[in-house]
């Protein structure tokens, strides 16, 4: 009896133990895994910063720049440029003409090109944008692969743009004007695209675009050679039956400048096929 109860009393001994072991390897375990997860966390949290650092020391950079009026006058420190882009834009309506106001900012960097929108509008800027600092350097013989393009765009409302290049000439005007220090006349407006070799390529939309220019206050607008006069589809109702009606659509040739007048606006419509020749518009304060 005696032996038996020494065996149940180390047996007891043992669970417990085992218990024990159990309980601290389980609690090691924990703390191990948690110790890890602070470690974790703390590393993202130091890359998060050192990120966040960056990031505030670039935007105090820009902030400087875009604050400080005589930046517009001096490029070798950054400076910036505001203008304005028609676009077209689409809703369950249709296709309707839209202002997009936008700011060139140029500020020392590694020769990025950085955009922009506010809302976030369906347009892709990135492609004009590049090839608007392309054409600016060689107008302007300044290289800019130490200097960041900021474009910086507004438009009145949340909208699916469907014509994002059509900005291209506007975009590379402001950057070569920002450059030289020019100063734009901002009863401009235009549309066209922007070719590596400086011509203005042609777009779509031009009568929603030069209707929402002139509802604007726009008193010139400028588009690409060859679209003063656009060819456009009518709808054609003829009734083929008493009662039962068809709808063809026909070519037709519309004035651009008889359009806004017969709209009630006072608009002159010219074209151009070169940015020398937009510029020249744009430079000139009597428009």
């Amino acid at each position: 009896m005696i032996h038996e109860r020494d065996n149940s009393k180390y047996l007891v001994i043992i669970a417990i133990l085992i218990i024990l072991v159990g309980y601290v390897s389980t609690y090691t375990y924990r703390l191990y895994i948690e110790n890890n997860n602070l470690k974790n966390r703390l590393a993202e949290i130091e890359n998060r910063v050192n990120v966040l650092e960056q990031q505030l020391s670039y935007y105090r950079t820009i902030s400087g720049y875009l604050t400080n009026p005589s930046g517009e006058k001096n490029l070798s420190s950054g400076g910036f440029l505001e203008f304005h882009a028609v676009a077209v834009g689409q809703n369950n309506s249709g296709y309707f003409g839209v202002v997009l106001n936008f700011t060139i900012a140029i500020v020392p960097g590694g020769g990025r090109v950085l955009i922009n929108t506010q809302p976030k509008i369906g347009i892709d800027l990135q492609t004009s944008l590049q090839i608007a600092k392309l054409v600016a350097e060689k107008y302007t013989s300044k290289n800019l692969s130490n200097y960041d393009i900021i474009l910086s765009i507004q438009a009145p409302m949340k909208i699916d743009v469907v014509d994002g290049p059509s900005a291209g000439a506007a975009i590379t005007s402001t950057i070569i004007s920002l450059i030289l220090n020019k100063t734009l006349n901002q009863s401009i407006y235009m549309t066209g695209t922007i070719n590596p070799d400086g011509s203005i390529g042609k777009v779509g939309g031009i009568l929603e675009k030069a209707l929402a220019a002139a509802e604007n206050g726009g008193k010139l607008f400028i588009v690409p050679k060859g679209q003063k006069t656009i060819e456009v589809y009518v709808p054609i109702k003829r009734e083929v039956l008493p009662g039962f009606y068809i709808i063809t659509y026909e070519a037709r040739l519309v004035d651009v400048q008889e359009y806004i007048k017969n709209k009630g606006y006072d608009m002159k419509v010219v074209e151009a096929s070169s940015i020398d020749e937009v510029l020249k518009y744009l430079w000139n304060t009597n428009t």
